[in-house]
């Protein structure tokens, strides 16, 4: 931006040294056609230094306000082409402050997609931590009822209690057992799944886990 100023400031500099340069040499030309013309020393009479002045202003009259006239059309020119060079700088300033914007708010959405990410995750490990805790909890039950049923087995109740107690509990056992496999079949499918929101994860596995735990109470 100031290197133009200054190139201007050294054109209009050379442009009226060479036009000052041409004007002393016309004006050296003229006073020697007119030496040349009119011989002679210095005239003493008003009316040949009127004559004298009157050809000089005529001669560099229209050379003057030709030269002039040529100094404000060259610095309207280079003011216009620095105007132009503004303008393309001031474009160029709008594009790179367009891209920077730009690249803010895509860093911006990347930002927040990696955090919305962490969110999903972290409700996932809950999820699936709860998922582990309730098949423990459901595991344990199923060794409970594995145990009673070995024990109504063993003959310490009548024939018919034993066998009715050895299937009632094998039945528990069973039903526990089936409780911790849709609880494993489901953590797999959370664990695999991809989601974009948390609204997701929720509405897909929360209606199934209370499904699951639902299904072990009814058959109680």
């Amino acid at each position: 931006m100031d290197k133009k100023p200054n190139k201007l400031s050294t054109a209009l500099k050379s442009f009226w040294f060479y036009s000052s340069a041409s004007i002393l040499v016309s004006l050296a030309i003229a006073i020697f056609f007119y030496r040349l013309k009119f011989s002679g020393g210095l005239s003493e009479n008003s009316t040949d230094w009127s004559n004298f002045g009157s050809y000089m202003g005529g001669v560099f009259g229209p050379l003057v306000s030709f030269v002039t006239l040529l100094a404000v059309l060259k610095t309207v020119y280079m003011q216009r082409e620095l105007l132009d060079v503004q303008k393309h700088e001031f474009n160029q300033l709008l594009k790179l402050q367009r891209i920077d914007s730009l690249k803010q708010e895509e860093q911006l959405a990347l930002a927040k997609s990696e955090a919305n990410r962490a969110k999903v995750l972290a409700y996932q490990t809950s999820i699936l931590n709860l998922i582990e805790s309730y098949s423990n909890e459901f595991r344990m039950d199923a060794n409970e009822m594995f145990a009673a049923a070995e024990k109504a087995a063993s003959g310490q109740f009548s024939i018919l209690e034993g066998m009715n107690a050895e299937s009632k509990y094998r039945a528990l056992c069973d039903k526990s057992r089936k409780t911790v496999a849709d609880l494993k079949l489901l953590a797999l499918e959370l664990s695999i799944a991809e989601f974009s929101d948390v609204s997701e994860v929720r509405d897909k596995f929360a209606p199934r886990l209370l499904q699951i735990l639902g299904d072990d109470e009814t058959t109680d």
